[in-house]
């Protein structure tokens, strides 16, 4: 049954003042009705009818309405306009300028006009962007240790794991280096543990100053962290170690450390590589701490850049 003159003046009034933006374009594409919305978001003292690539010109010279992200007026519409009718429905997001989302509706009539409404939905992208933020936020957070803010140990040896699926795949060197901070408990009870803290935040910060960009640190114990160096093989990585003792030396309440090094054997797993840098690093201990031992040389020996 058709609607009633009554029923389609009521409806023409009710979208005249609908928050929603309504448009209603000729078979030429030329906008011949369009609600106060719509006039508010688009229009701004262009008279109808008008084309709708005129419509977007209007707003892209006059600072409002669709945002063109490229710059280009011509080259956004000579994308956007082969696709406008190229079905009897799509619905589309777009941005504005003034920072809104509109989700529109399009619906192409068999005599050629064509209705488009959209729907101001920026409170809903905001949410969905405080949500992905949140769940990145939460994400970082389960990698990292919250003290220090680098990996926690389930990172960085995620992380070991990788870079030895990488050396299998690849042939590439990597090594790793357990790395233990001398007397830590002296300046825990000596200090106090926020002195402690500060030495332990200004180890991790010495790191990320100091490693390689693509290199890892992650806090594996109280005082205990481990360096993952891939593509370095035993004699780049003891170099890398070297300079950061000797940094550390200087650097918070002049702690130093010690340190075991160790690169992969063939078909050696993650436990198996580490065994090797704890045997190190014990080494390193027992021979006087504040030293780094490579796995399988005597104390002091230069280790060589080759594939174990």
């Amino acid at each position: 049954m058709p609607p009633s003159p009554e029923s389609l003046q009521a409806l023409v009034a009710g979208l005249e003042h609908s928050e929603l933006l309504a448009g209603l374009f000729d078979p030429g594409d030329r906008l011949r009705w369009a609600n106060l919305a719509y006039h508010d978001t688009f229009l701004r003292g262009l008279a109808l009818p008008a084309a709708f690539a005129d419509v977007l010109r209007h707003g892209h010279h006059g600072g409002f309405g669709v945002l063109v992200s490229c710059g280009d007026v011509e080259a956004f519409l000579a994308d956007i306009l082969p696709r406008r009718r190229a079905c009897a429905s799509r619905t589309l997001l777009s941005d504005t300028i003034d920072g809104r989302w509109l989700q529109f509706s399009e619906t192409l009539l068999a005599d050629g006009w064509m209705l488009t409404v959209a729907a101001d939905i920026t409170a809903l992208k905001q949410q969905e962007r405080r949500i992905a933020q949140m769940h990145a936020d939460a994400l970082q957070a389960s990698l990292t240790d919250p003290l220090t803010g680098v990996s926690n140990r389930r990172h960085i040896l995620e992380l070991t794991e990788q870079a030895l699926q990488a050396r299998v795949e690849r042939g590439t060197p990597m090594s790793v280096a357990l790395i233990d901070i001398d007397h830590f408990k002296r300046v825990n009870d000596s200090h106090g543990h926020q002195a402690g803290d500060e030495v332990l935040r200004g180890f991790a910060r010495e790191c990320r100053a100091r490693l390689r960009p693509h290199d890892g640190v992650g806090r594996i114990g109280g005082e205990e962290f481990m360096l993952l160096l891939p593509g370095a093989g035993l004699g780049t990585a003891q170099r890398i170690v070297e300079r950061l003792r000797a940094a550390i030396e200087w650097g918070p309440r002049g702690c130093t450390f010690s340190a075991g090094l160790a690169a992969p054997r063939a078909g050696e797993d993650v436990d198996a590589l580490l065994r090797r840098a704890d045997a190190a690093l014990y080494a390193a201990k027992r021979a006087g701490r504040n030293r780094c031992i490579v796995d399988g040389l005597p104390e002091g020996a230069e280790a060589q850049d080759t594939l174990l």
